[in-house]
């Protein structure tokens, strides 16, 4: 039988049970759509990721308490706080870097008379602006003296000032951080979100006025600076110094040893990209399930389309349709289900990739729409493999039919 005969016979089988076709076709639909807009996800979620960390500049680097080999294994929640002002200076008489600032980060409740809202503090200094270069809007950001006195200042995301004083002039207000009252001298212009934190309801203090009156610390989260020249020089040259300032015995260098650790924008770059490859599998995989259920349909209905079609079998064998003409023909149908399937799901997922990116975007600026070519090539043809695989076991039992008992089946 040539393949247009076999073509045109199990089109016309498949029609003349179109919905019981459908719904089988539906669970390969869902699982394609799923795997489309997973990998979509994965690929958009890396390359907002990716973008950020590039506008940061190359010359950023990260130094943080932690254990100074990153393949060591996840970080440890219970870490010491091994970075305080004591390691800011020292970094600060090295000549590597141009600007540097600690960070000090937590979230907090914050007021102003009636209004009262849950927002995230930073304990900073001057240097931040330099850092992560901004523009304040109205008023002026934190200055060295405000720091050295523990001045209790305070400048403002964009949403925060108006969800605590609207459309009123913030400058020169008073607001409470915990039950430390401070006075708003800056309000930062809007800024989006970066790393998927919100800077608009971000609230800047001195870091010592964060340590000493609002959460009773001594240490900072995290440093940040600006290096000057080669990169990995700086980065080795704030090792150096953070190891004699904590009294380190690591001559070798060897980066377990460390309690902190030094990274800079490559770093995070390889690291965001292996991330987000392992998340893109995690997410496929996860949504390869619904293949899976739906390659089981697949191979049911077609077991009851034999069993229904047990006489038209044996009527044909008998004609002299051969086995492999039979095992040919039910295959064929599996494949066509599962094909149709996966283009329909190639289709729906792509729509609703999009659809998706763009609600998201509304929320996340930077987030752009991600569809790989690679997921709808990798959708039909895992559409079809389920097909062909699923489809066997039915396609070999209706062959091996004897043509005299089929013509006897009831």
């Amino acid at each position: 039988m040539k393949w247009s005969d076999l073509l045109e016979t199990s089109s016309t089988s498949l029609k003349t049970n179109k919905s019981r076709s459908i719904l089988t076709i539906l669970g390969i639909v869902i699982g394609i759509a799923a795997v489309i807009i997973m990998f979509s996800v994965g690929r958009s979620a890396e390359g907002l990721i990716l973008n950020q960390v590039a506008d940061l500049g190359a010359d950023l680097v990260f130094i943080e308490p932690a254990a100074g080999d990153p393949t060591a294994g996840p970080p440890d929640p219970f870490i010491e706080r091994s970075l305080d002002i004591d390691d800011v200076d020292a970094l600060e008489k090295v000549a590597v870097f141009s600007s540097i600032t600690p960070i000090l980060q937590s979230t907090s409740t914050v007021s102003r008379e009636q209004e009262s809202t849950f927002t995230q503090v930073i304990g900073t200094t001057e240097g931040y602006i330099d850092v992560f270069p901004s523009e304040v809007l109205n008023g002026r950001f934190l200055d060295e003296s405000d720091v050295g006195s523990y001045a209790r200042v305070a400048v403002l995301g964009s949403e925060i000032a108006v969800d605590l004083f609207g459309d009123q002039d913030p400058i020169g207000e008073r607001i409470k951080i915990k039950s430390t009252s401070l006075r708003v001298i800056g309000v930062f212009p809007e800024q989006g979100t970066r790393f998927f934190q919100n800077l608009d309801t971000q609230i800047a203090v001195p870091i010592t006025t964060a340590q000493r009156d609002i959460f009773g610390v001594d240490h900072v989260t995290y440093i940040s600076a600006r290096a000057i020249g080669d990169i990995d020089n700086a980065k080795d040259e704030a090792r150096f110094t953070l190891r004699d300032t904590h009294n380190l015995d690591n001559p070798e260098g060897v980066p377990e040893k460390d309690d902190f650790f030094v990274s800079s924008q490559s770093d995070a770059v390889e690291i965001i990209g292996v991330v987000g490859s392992v998340l893109s599998l995690l997410l496929v995989s996860i949504a390869a399930i619904s293949l899976v259920v739906g390659g089981i349909g697949i191979m049911n209905i077609m077991l009851v389309s034999v069993t229904e079609r047990t006489k038209e079998i044996g009527l044909r064998k008998s004609v002299g349709a051969t086995y492999k003409e039979i095992l040919q023909q039910f295959l064929l149908e599996a494949v066509l289900l599962t094909m149709f399937g996966g283009i329909i799901g190639v289709v729906l997922g792509v729509v609703f990739s999009v659809v998706a990116s763009y609600a998201v975007g509304y929320y996340l600026d930077g987030w752009e729409p991600t569809v790989p070519i690679s997921a709808v090539f990798l959708g039909v043809f895992v559409a079809t493999t389920v097909g062909v695989v699923f489809g066997i076991y039915p396609a070999r039992r209706a062959a091996k039919l004897d043509p005299i008992e089929a013509l006897r089946y009831e």
